[in-house]
């Protein structure tokens, strides 16, 4: 099997990292590999934040869990209520894929490059979490100011995050994929 299918079909989910930073060429790699996926038009509707502060991502953590404990539907409100309770499952760093708000298809665009920066991960030996449940805190008046402090330019929403780091964890078994759901037209 060649690298990159091996890649796709083995890349987890990571739920728990190492404190250990990621080296500049690993991310820097990752990242090229976002600024190269598939964009509709040609357009790239993107801003990528590199966040290296855990504090910085703690603090967004701790707004979007009074953000979804407050207004959160009731599995959310369940999860918020866990003290370890962290959008960034722990990891080190993470980057945050921002989209041109006005444009049609950035949000599916910074899909593209965060599923592309996932596996690039995976296979420099590096674990992921590909995460959106880090939005609601952008929507209140302290996620506006997140918004400033994280460099991300006027007209653009963040719409996913990557968690990165070293794996401090077995991977579980994957989940079984569901049956039925292609079919062949000739």
């Amino acid at each position: 099997m060649n690298e990159t299918i091996n890649s796709i079909l083995n890349r987890r989910s990571n739920r728990s990292y190492l404190p250990a930073p990621v080296e500049q060429e690993k991310f820097d790699l990752i990242l090229q590999c976002g600024v190269f996926s598939p964009t509709a038009k040609g357009v790239q509707p993107w801003h990528f934040t590199v966040v290296k502060n855990r504090k910085l991502l703690d603090k967004i953590s701790a707004i979007n869990k009074k953000e979804v404990f407050e207004n959160g539907n009731t599995a959310a409100r369940m999860s918020a209520m866990t003290e370890e309770y962290d959008n960034f499952r722990g990891a080190p760093m993470a980057i945050i894929l921002s989209g041109m708000t006005d444009e049609k298809y950035g949000e599916a665009d910074c899909a593209n490059a965060c599923t592309n920066m996932s596996v690039a991960a995976h296979s420099l030996g590096l674990g992921s979490c590909y995460i959106a449940s880090f939005r609601p805190a952008f929507s209140t008046v302290e996620g506006k100011e997140l918004i400033k402090a994280l460099g991300i330019p006027d007209g653009y929403t963040p719409y996913f995050a990557l968690a990165l780091g070293y794996i401090n964890e077995s991977p579980q078994e994957r989940t079984a994929r569901r049956e039925g759901i292609i079919n062949y037209i000739d």
